[in-house]
């Protein structure tokens, strides 16, 4: 029986993504990947960072903020202005469309992988979603995750748990001391909650026993490492 491995943010740094993975020896046959999200966006190779994860036989993703304004690009080739000038969807715009070319056929193949993807998972041990539980309970939770996501849905309703940082924030306080937030309880639960989204500020990933939390985004999309953790050891790896 295989390991289950995590990967935080990848934001298109294909090549951290493939060394971070080799480091860890993961084996394509028997471990399993899961990813937070944000697969695209700063980083230069969008395209092969989505195909490589969706040849990976064993991956269990969830959607990220990013992703779904790619997701919704691929649908509608129109871009949204924020994403494309303040979130880095530009460098993936010229990859797909001028860099590779990718046809629209693919496109609608690759939009159709996104919108396949839960917004949060719930299973063994873990949680796995990419902003932060919220202010859900885990009942709401567990009706999050079975709940099938429109086609051109961006941001609206249970979307916007992909934005949530209330979670984290009430989780490590000390870290954004001028950060306006509402705060959260603990979520009453004995598993381990897996996250992305929000950039740790020491390029390592953050423990919170008290939250049952482990903030996975390092910082790759702003050129800090990518970090890769085994979810039951908590070992990890960087690159």
């Amino acid at each position: 029986m295989g390991r289950n491995l995590i990967v935080g943010d990848i934001h298109g740094r294909y090549e951290k993504l493939t060394k971070v993975l080799s480091l860890s020896s993961f084996d394509m046959e028997d471990d399993t990947l899961y990813a937070v999200g944000d697969f695209t966006d700063r980083g230069k190779d969008a395209y092969l960072t989505l195909r490589f994860l969706m040849d990976v036989k064993n991956l269990k993703a969830v959607v990220g903020n990013h992703d779904l304004y790619l997701q919704n690009w691929l649908y509608t080739g129109a871009p949204d202005d924020n994403w494309k000038h303040y979130l880095g969807g530009n460098a993936t715009i010229k990859d797909i469309k001028y860099h590779n070319r990718i046809s629209k056929a693919e496109c609608i193949l690759i939009a159709d992988w996104l919108r396949s993807l839960p917004l949060i998972r719930i299973e063994d041990d873990y949680i796995v979603t990419h902003g932060g539980p919220g202010h859900f309970e885990v009942e709401e939770l567990a009706m999050l995750e079975r709940k099938k996501r429109n086609e051109l849905s961006l941001f609206k309703g249970e979307d916007m748990i992909t934005w949530d940082r209330d979670y984290f924030l009430s989780a490590f306080k000390g870290i954004y001391r001028d950060e306006l937030f509402s705060f959260v309880e603990p979520l009453k639960t004995e598993k381990t909650i897996f996250i992305g989204h929000t950039p740790v500020p020491s390029g390592r990933p953050l423990f919170s026993e008290e939250y049952h939390l482990v903030a996975l985004d390092t910082g790759a999309g702003r050129n800090g490492p990518l970090t890769l953790m085994d979810m039951d050891s908590k070992e990890y790896w960087q690159a």
